[in-house]
């Protein structure tokens, strides 16, 4: 068994006209605060998908312990950026049973989430366990490798939205009721910084 997490910071994030995982949040940023907390679980590989912001997040985070992947055709989606990722990482580590997908714009997102993921995955038995917050089921999300072909075969800019639609008796989930939470606008960073100062 050899798990896996796959941290998508590939996409331009026009709508905040700046990196967005890298604004300030607590003491770090918003994708170092991440990364810390994927490390915190000790999956046996993590995988870092940038794209048009490669060169700024490559030098200002510390890759060690991280295989980057440079997803030139970030253009294509976030299905690009899962596809990539998860062939790049079949190709490093053929035993790969499972991989847990974040996204970079989720502040929240904590070990506790990702280690409840990891665990219920083993009890359940179930092939996708979903974060869950009010009635959606979305990300983190794991995907055991039975799976891992129909993420190759992703397109377009819905993520894996698909296969959970397509495997609904296949999914466990965990509660994150904070994972509502992510950055995509001005307003949104600034909610989020009114909330740290509080």
């Amino acid at each position: 068994m050899s798990t896996g997490v796959l941290i998508l910071a590939a996409g331009a994030a026009f709508r905040m006209n700046e990196a967005k995982m890298l604004l300030a949040f607590e003491s770090t940023t918003i994708l170092e605060h991440i990364v810390a907390e994927v490390k915190t679980v000790k999956p046996d590989h993590i995988c870092l998908v940038t794209g048009y912001y490669h060169k700024e997040i490559v030098e200002s985070i510390d890759t060690a312990g991280l295989f980057i992947v440079h997803n030139e055709h970030w253009r294509e989606g976030m299905a690009s950026s899962i596809s990539r990722g998860i062939q790049e990482m079949i190709k490093k580590y053929p035993a790969l049973s499972s991989v847990i997908i974040v996204v970079s714009d989720q502040p929240h997102l904590n070990s506790k989430v990702l280690d409840e993921m990891f665990a219920l995955h083993n009890k359940t038995k179930k092939g996708i366990v979903a974060a869950q917050y009010g009635k959606i089921a979305g990300t983190p999300v794991l995907f055991s490798k039975k799976y891992f072909n129909q993420l190759i075969e992703l397109t377009g800019d819905t993520g894996a939205k698909s296969i959970l639609q397509q495997h609904k008796t296949d999914i466990a989930t965990v509660e994150f009721s904070l994972g509502v939470i992510d950055i995509d606008t001005p307003e949104d960073y600034e909610k989020l910084s009114g909330k740290i100062k509080k």
